[in-house]
């Protein structure tokens, strides 16, 4: 009887040992985080990412916010290039973790 137990104890750290370093190193979709920088143009009612501003026709009436306040004024993007840069974009939780702590640098740290 104490071998069966054993075994099974055997197999279920196993599995989670598994599930762990699957959820760890499988790539998983991912948003933008809110506090990430935009340019909003209030003249065309547009939200602009920073890599994207060359090549956008901006007005001067701008202002410096953030994805999540962008968001609440109900801006649209000003071009293909803004919202491919604001798409989800997958890669693993471990990479999310070292984005977190500052040890990797985030696809949105522009």
């Amino acid at each position: 009887m104490k071998n069966k137990s054993t075994f099974r104890k055997g197999w279920v750290g196993i599995s989670l040992t598994l599930v762990l370093i699957t959820l760890l190193v499988v790539p998983q979709p991912f948003a933008p985080p809110n506090d990430t920088r935009m340019i909003l143009d209030h003249t065309h009612e547009v939200y602009i990412a920073p890599p994207c501003f060359d090549e956008a026709e901006a007005t001067n009436y701008l202002t410096e916010t953030t994805w999540d306040k962008a968001q609440e004024k109900d801006y649209v993007s000003n071009s293909d290039c803004t919202a491919k840069l604001m798409e989800p974009a997958s890669y693993s939780l471990l990479k999310r973790i070292g984005e977190k702590l500052g040890l990797m640098k985030s696809v949105w740290s522009w």
